[in-house]
This record gives structure tokens, C-alpha cells and sequence, in this order.
């Protein structure tokens, strides 16, 4: 399963910070969001699995709907 998560997002998402950081796979997004705790609401929840099921599938629809999500939970939280 990792390796299918190891794919692309539809485009990479730079995250507000110094130094800015860059998730540009499916991977690396589920890892940031899992990753803090005090992100960890059933919209993270939600997210991470939309995240894994885009990644696991390969649709290029749901590559692009994951990442618009995960670009309006980051933006919602201030961290792009």
C-alpha cells in the first residue's frame, strides 16, 4: 500500500513556514496530518482517509478532489 501513496499529488502544496516545506505525495500529506496532534479532528480524519483512498486508487479525479481538500484544510488552519 505505501508504495501507491508514494504518488504524486494532483500539484504540490508548499506550507507556510521558515523554511517552507513542500508535501507533494500522498505520503507525505497523510504523514504531516497524522503527525500533529492537535490537528487530529474527524475533518483530518476524514481528510486522511480521502487521502489514502485517492492515492490507493489512481483516479485522476479523486487525486484532484483529495488535494483540493487537503489545500482547504491547510488553508482553513492558516498553514499555507
Amino acid at each position: 500500500m505505501s508504495h501507491r501513496l508514494q504518488e504524486p499529488l494532483a500539484r504540490p502544496i508548499v506550507l507556510a513556514g521558515d523554511p517552507p516545506r513542500t508535501i507533494d505525495t500522498f505520503l507525505a500529506a497523510v504523514e504531516f496530518l497524522a503527525a500533529n496532534d492537535d490537528m487530529r479532528t474527524p475533518e483530518v480524519e476524514e481528510t486522511i482517509d480521502q487521502l489514502i483512498a485517492a492515492g490507493q486508487s489512481g483516479d485522476p479525479s479523486a487525486v484532484d478532489d483529495a488535494t483540493d481538500r487537503l489545500v482547504r484544510l491547510l488553508r482553513q488552519r492558516g498553514q499555507l
